[in-house]
């Protein structure tokens, strides 16, 4: 039995809740120690670039509150955001350990309505996507845990609600896939973020996300594994 076969017989079994949450406090209490929490250091680079400054940030797809984060580190200097994660055992996660933030329990879009989410084994392959769905399984990279319906909403919906009308420093994508279509959403004459982190896994992605952020004034300044960042250039 691969690792993910066997998460997926904790889940179903209803025992991978009980070692979840243990898991979950024990690496809380190392959080001191460490120095970033993202996947490729994404957040050290955000720290030094916006250095002593605290700002905003909308953080689409959240996913672990403290593993694998792009905003944790930034949390932990005073920061706080808007965060939103279609998974309810991550969004009550995030409720527990990051409380200075706002969670929202939906998936995010370039409109209004529900959309078919597909929950991964991983949690952090997730997506919208019926065919990253499709490949990653094909692939061996995932196992289906459940698929079922979830709201959707925009980028410009969710800040209107929640944030505006303060500036958003920070605007960080990662939806396996589902990329373009929350870009889509956003309202970018109004929120304008200073830097955008986005997610492309091919060369395809990666050059329709860049050219769609260009036309909206904003400049590849850095790429971190699988991760572009952007920064926006008062075009």
């Amino acid at each position: 039995m691969n690792k993910n076969s066997l998460i997926y017989a904790l889940h179903r079994s209803g025992v991978y809740g009980l070692l979840d949450r243990g898991r979950d406090y024990r690496e809380l209490s190392k959080v001191a120690s460490r120095r970033s929490f993202s996947q490729f250091g994404e957040d050290l680079f955000l720290r030094d670039y916006f250095g002593d400054r605290k700002g905003l940030y909308i953080e689409v797809g959240g996913n672990h509150p403290f593993s694998l984060s792009n905003t944790y580190l930034l949390y932990r200097m005073g920061w706080r955001g808007l965060v939103i994660e279609p998974i309810h055992r991550l969004y009550a996660k995030h409720r527990r350990f990051r409380p200075r933030d706002i969670q929202v329990n939906a998936a995010v879009g370039d409109g209004d309505g529900d959309l078919r989410f597909y929950e991964m084994i991983p949690s952090v392959l997730s997506t919208c996507d019926p065919q990253e769905a499709a490949n990653m399984i094909a692939a061996g990279s995932a196992k289906l845990f459940r698929e079922y319906s979830v709201p959707m909403m925009s980028v410009a919906d969710l800040y209107h609600t929640h944030l505006a009308p303060h500036p958003i420093s920070l605007l960080s994508v990662d939806t396996e896939g589902h990329d373009m279509a929350v870009l889509r959403g956003v309202d970018w004459e109004l929120i304008q973020p200073e830097i955008v982190i986005c997610e492309a896994n091919d060369d395809i992605r990666r050059l329709e996300i860049s050219q769609f952020l260009t036309s909206h004034c904003y400049e590849n300044i850095k790429s971190l594994g699988c991760n572009m960042l952007f920064r926006h250039s008062q075009g």
